[in-house]
């Protein structure tokens, strides 16, 4: 095979590859749209620090599940381990909330497209 042919083709899959991994990262930087009012988290309410979701799914002695309002603008949910404030321990009446946020912070905001997420304070 020519040396022409084989570099031509090599670039034509570099090419490829470096145009599929900048749109999936394109994708990543833009946070999760949800249609939840709040975002969903377990706290220790001691230190105010994030805990992981399992914390308070076992009904660990000090953590509670709070609530960070969402709006249209995106909102950093902190990563486990970091401070959180801004929310509330109990989920207003008629209120929904986004769970099965991620553990390392997300950028969360209510509305847009082909967001996730799922609702309810028991879920």
């Amino acid at each position: 095979m020519d040396s022409a042919v084989r570099r031509r083709a090599s670039r034509t899959v570099t090419v490829g590859v470096v145009a599929a991994l900048a749109a999936t990262l394109t994708g990543c930087g833009q946070g999760t749209n949800v249609s939840e009012d709040y975002a969903q988290i377990c706290r220790d309410n001691a230190t105010e620090k994030r805990l992981p979701d399992d914390d308070c799914n076992n009904h660990g002695g000090g953590a509670g599940w709070y609530f960070l309002p969402l709006g249209t603008s995106s909102r950093t949910v902190p990563a486990v381990g970091q401070p959180v404030a801004g929310g509330t321990d109990v989920l207003p009446s008629g209120k929904t909330a986004a769970t099965g946020i991620s553990r390392d912070g997300d950028s969360v905001a209510r509305g847009g497209f082909g967001g996730s997420g799922s609702g309810g304070a028991g879920s």
